[in-house]
């Protein structure tokens, strides 16, 4: 990260260890790789191409911007310039009854999605937060969607949408950049549209990553802005790095962006499955939890190119299990224990990205009073093992997921009552045990499970 004026300075305890520090060249040797990752890979990426070439369906920006639904194009309702120049599109969904006492939320999507991730489905986040009284604005980082860089590569980069080939001027931006430019210009932009200082972020993946090392690195002023945190998917330690078959697939993609576009590439996977799929599907979702329609809608409409700068910052992270910043002189990970901001972490047990025992190492190092991590799966009484998007696109989530997510963020209001995290829990416990047999019912009573209030409880508390 550019630590510039107002950013805190990292101590040199919070450097990187030597042996990580000297471990760059060795980050991608196929050391172990698993054999049965790279057949498939090579047969999908064969398959995709020649689709591509023979169809034509491949690069087709217009065919996106002109989706038949709104949910599913790319954020052009408002722009916000960043301070290094990008420019970020923005959809916002306004609450028919605005309740004034509701910060804004900001629902920020992973690495090579764009916004459409949260609305692909329906009965989708964004509209369960807007019938609750929230003004909700879901944003295309950087490298996504319609954005771009101002006065860079506009000649061409247009045409370039329209093809298989890769944009000019994208290969160089990292997660750093997303947490030092795009975090503060949406801020600044929801602040402007609202008159509210702070907001409720929730982030997915990557989207949630990036709060941390925002919430280390800012001024006290700018972390506050962040008054409530819900990350789903999201951890910067890894429990059980280094992750072989990610780290084969960060290359692959590293590789293959140097001359064309994956995400375009991905395209005619809209229309049809080809072998070797539900090895890199794996990555994203659990087939049984999601509709073949958001399967679709998925590799038509959300489906980005991954930045070459983000995927080569985030490969210690899954040799190592530590975040880094891009020069690898800042370790996040070492500063958790700073962070104090309200924060719900939701964890899929199906979940191979972010684990839950990623997740439970990531929320032990916080330092926050008020923090609470949720497990989903059968094994806490849900329909299902959910998988990374599962958490958004699983055909339950809009009755197991969303209304305890909600009711999290309603208890941690201004205003809210001073028993507001254990009203949460009872709510969020309420949703799951509608999920629960009879038997498994009976089980947790006699093992003398409780619902504890949310600040400081544990994986094994919340999952109740």
């Amino acid at each position: 990260m550019r630590v510039g004026m107002g950013w805190n300075c990292p101590k040199m305890s919070d450097r990187i260890p030597a042996a990580v520090e000297q471990g760059g060249s060795r980050l991608f040797r196929e050391r172990g790789i698993s054999v049965s990752m790279r057949r498939p890979v090579r047969v999908v990426a064969h398959f995709v191409l020649l689709l591509a070439s023979v169809t034509g369906l491949g690069g087709c920006a217009t065919a996106r911007r002109n989706a038949p639904l709104r949910d599913l194009r790319p954020c052009t309702d408002e722009y916000v310039a960043t301070e290094d120049g990008w420019r970020l599109g923005i959809r916002r969904y306004r609450p028919a009854v605005p309740d004034p006492n509701k910060l804004p939320v900001v629902l920020c999507h992973g690495l090579g999605l764009n916004a459409t991730f949260w609305t692909i489905t329906d009965d989708h986040l964004p509209s369960q937060l807007a019938a609750h009284g929230y003004e909700v604005f879901v944003f295309d980082i950087r490298g996504s969607g319609e954005n771009d860089q101002l006065g860079h590569f506009d000649w061409i980069n247009p045409h370039l949408r329209q093809t298989l080939l890769r944009e000019r001027g994208e290969r160089s931006w990292t997660v750093d950049d997303l947490v030092r430019f795009d975090v503060p210009a949406i801020l600044a932009h929801v602040k402007k549209k609202t008159g509210h200082d702070q907001v409720n972020w929730v982030g997915h993946s990557l989207g949630g990553m990036l709060v941390f090392p925002y919430l280390e690195l800012a001024p006290p002023e700018d972390r506050a802005r962040i008054a409530n945190f819900v990350g789903m998917g999201s951890t910067i330690i890894q429990a059980n790095a280094p992750h072989r078959d990610i780290l084969l697939a960060n290359h692959g993609l590293r590789t293959l962006a140097l001359v064309a576009s994956p995400g375009r590439m991905g395209r005619p996977l809209k229309y049809v499955r080809l072998p070797g799929m539900g090895l890199i599907d794996r990555f994203y979702y659990t087939m049984e939890n999601v509709d073949r329609r958001t399967i679709s809608r998925f590799y038509g409409y959300t489906l980005e190119d991954t930045g070459p700068g983000a995927l080569k910052q985030l490969a210690p992270y899954l040799e190592y299990g530590r975040m880094l910043s891009a020069d690898r002189r800042i370790d996040y990970t070492a500063r958790l224990g700073v962070i104090t901001t309200p924060t719900l972490m939701i964890a899929g047990d199906d979940d191979i990205l972010s684990d839950v025992a990623s997740t439970q190492l990531t929320f032990q190092a916080l330092a926050s009073p008020d923090k609470t991590l949720w497990r989903f799966g059968k094994q806490s009484g849900h329909v299902a093992d959910y998988g990374h998007c599962d958490l958004v696109w699983s055909r339950h989530a809009p009755r197991e997921v969303f209304p305890p997510l909600i009711a999290w963020l309603d208890q941690h209001q201004p205003g809210a009552g001073s028993d507001a995290s254990t009203q949460s829990m009872q709510i969020r416990d309420q949703v799951s045990n509608s999920s629960r047999s009879k038997r498994t019912e009976s089980m947790l009573k006699n093992a003398g499970s409780a619902s504890p209030s949310s600040s400081g409880s544990t994986a094994g508390d919340s999952s109740s």
